[in-house]
């Protein structure tokens, strides 16, 4: 039979880091159970050891022979128990046959495999070399110490090939490589999701993967990185490794692995551990298949950026007319995103970026007629050009945090790697990370980001870090009911519009003096509402009278700092391209801004439906259209 799996490949993301450097940052070498002069190809990690295809000349793994070329069987080699490796070994005789067997996957227990093999595997020899027995995936389950219930795969199908498996970390897919009809030629990459019962229809990964050559050996690593090998992409020649990422459903283009795992003969088969630092992959650069070790040093970057903050709240007033001061006028300005305001000097918070049209009219009240020309200013705001770290500024020992790495601004750049440091170093990792921190204190959370070169070979690489908070514990401060009572009359013009009501919570963190809190706690008890109103996004005077208080605590003690952070009760947004919790946060800073409180005591954020570290299981107030949290701390 010919060895179609000679054609395949894969490769792990630690070698990704080199899409933006031309110097090798990682050793391969071939590792010592590879004979060099038989064939080892498609290494897994199985039970302190590896799994992978071989035809060794061995009599333990004596099979039948077609025309000269030995069979492949699956193999399992275990390290010994100080240093090197123990002889390999067939894995299981029950999971061999008269056919070329392999390569396989395993579930994360160890207890599970899905490998390929062909349909058929009676002992009638003119059946080796039938090219109608196609290959297909099988499953077993590890049952008393054997492989038992071996069974084909639901989505197999007789008139095709189905090979090289590689189950997702968490089990819940399986990729392959097929030459079904509907591909894109060759064979193409699949993937099946699981169901209660089996698998769903195989679905192709689509043309920015597959080509009209093949695209085979899938290795489903963590973090929704997927290693293939393919002769259809550009690359150093036979066969080559790539690297993918799901991202919203979409496959990026695949990135070409480095020189020093790439070479003009074929390379394929990696598996990478799960710190994506160190794995194999197999190669026949030195003639017959061999299987070879990799290791990588650590991703350095030299300097990362703080996260800067988009502004788009501003004050508007008119120089350009001169009136008389005994004609009552009116000021009527339309901002150009269905928000209308009246005054003199009024502020606006715009919903995102985006080109306006600001238009002020001026009014004779008396008579309804336009005394001054109509005046237009042009606004484009655009977003910074900056990678952020988007999560919860303040959080508690032991609780853990979710961390989301996002580009703003940045067009056509494709972020290929993510490396996250929580303090320990810069370790390999996805778009979104967890981490819980152990001891109270600041902590500056770094993220590091690779892309692809453009057409001048200037790859991408950005580094920015974000200020985290921990603290022991915290205390809620209780209050009265809300005060019920109509909302102050302000001039802005209500047609269409909607009110918007936020609840108030306040909490003082660990580290506040007793008599820090004793303050506050006097200040906030007083006869006000504790609530915030919106009207058309923007912020209504009723809201003042615990802004004010507020204001007084941060004025009279510069010791105290407050952390804003503000949720949202429903999925919305602001009109822009800002999620309506942002919106109403910016509201917020701008109020204090406008009475010139310093940002470096004051800090806001929206955070829209997620949960808040403060109330991690409270179920929402579904009176209310969101929440905002006022925490204290020692600035």
């Amino acid at each position: 039979m010919r060895r179609i799996f000679s054609t395949l490949l894969l490769v792990s993301q630690l070698l990704s880091i080199e899409a933006y450097s031309q110097e090798h940052r990682f050793v391969v070498k071939r590792a010592t159970f590879s004979s060099g002069l038989d064939d080892e190809f498609s290494p897994v990690f199985f039970n302190n050891g590896l799994v992978f295809c071989s035809n060794l000349r061995d009599n333990s793994l004596v099979g039948y022979k077609d025309g000269g070329d030995r069979l492949f069987k699956i193999v399992y080699v275990n390290k010994k128990s100080k240093s090197g490796w123990k002889p390999p070994v067939l894995l299981a005789k029950e999971l061999t046959t008269g056919f070329n067997d392999g390569p396989a996957t395993f579930d994360t227990e160890g207890t599970i495999i899905y490998f390929s093999r062909n349909n058929y595997t009676g002992k009638s020899l003119r059946n080796i070399s039938d090219t109608t027995n196609k290959l297909g995936i099988f499953r077993a389950e590890m049952i008393d110490g054997l492989w038992s219930a071996i069974e084909p795969c639901s989505f197999n199908d007789p008139l095709y090939n189905f090979y090289t498996p590689s189950l997702s970390p968490d089990g819940s897919r399986i990729y392959f490589s097929s030459d079904m009809p509907g591909g894109f030629g060759g064979m193409d990459l699949y993937y099946c999701d699981t169901i209660t019962d089996g698998w769903k229809p195989p679905v192709n990964l689509g043309p920015e993967i597959n080509t009209a050559k093949n695209e085979t050996f899938p290795f489903a690593a963590r973090y929704g990185i997927l290693y293939f090998t393919s002769d259809g992409h550009e690359g150093f020649g036979g066969k080559d490794l790539y690297y993918t990422r799901e991202i919203s459903g979409k496959w990026i283009y695949p990135v070409h692995l480095d020189s020093a795992i790439n070479s003009p003969a074929d390379d394929f088969g990696l598996v990478t551990d799960s710190t994506l630092e160190k794995g194999y992959f197999s190669t026949n650069r030195l003639k017959t298949d061999d299987i070879f070790s990799f290791t990588t040093a650590p991703v350095e970057f030299s300097s990362c950026d703080s996260i800067q903050e988009n502004k788009y709240c501003f004050t508007f007033y008119d120089e350009q007319h001169k009136l008389i001061d005994t004609v009552p006028v009116t000021y009527r300005w339309d901002f150009g995103d269905s928000i209308i305001v009246k005054g003199v000097q009024v502020k606006h918070c715009f919903p995102g970026p985006g080109k306006y049209s600001v238009k002020l009219s001026i009014y004779d009240e008396l008579t309804g007629d336009a005394i001054a020309d109509q005046v237009n200013y042009d606004v484009v705001l655009e977003e910074i050009e900056q990678a952020q770290v988007k999560s919860q500024n303040i959080g508690f020992v032991d609780n853990s945090l979710s961390f989301e790495g996002v580009l703003t601004g940045l067009k056509g750049i494709q972020v290929t790697d993510y490396y996250w440091d929580f303090g320990t170093g810069f370790e390999p990792g996805g778009p979104l990370a967890r981490h819980s921190f152990k001891k109270k204190g600041e902590y500056f959370v770094r993220l590091g980001l690779t892309g692809e070169a453009d057409s001048l070979g200037q790859g991408f690489k950005k580094c920015i870090m974000k200020k985290i908070r921990i603290f022991d514990s915290f205390r809620e401060m209780e209050t009265r009911s809300e005060i019920a009572g109509s909302i102050p009359h302000e001039k802005i013009d209500t047609a269409g519009g909607q009110l918007k009501t936020l609840g108030v919570l306040t909490y003082f963190m660990d580290d506040l003096s007793e008599r820090q809190k004793t303050n506050i706690r006097a200040k906030l008890s007083g006869n006000i509402s504790h609530e915030l109103n919106f009207f058309r996004n923007g912020l209504l005077t009723s809201s003042n009278s615990i802004l004010q208080i507020i204001y007084e605590v941060l004025k009279e003690d510069p010791d105290i700092r407050l952390e804003m952070s503000v949720y949202a009760n429903r999925a919305e947004f602001s009109g822009g391209k800002m999620e309506i919790s942002e919106m109403w946060a910016q509201e917020v800073t701008y109020w204090f801004r406008n009475n010139e409180i310093s940002m470096e005591v004051l800090n806001s954020s929206g955070y829209g439906l997620a949960r808040s570290p403060f109330r991690p299981v409270e179920k929402e107030d579904k009176t209310k259209d969101g929440v905002i949290e006022f925490a204290f701390m020692k600035n």
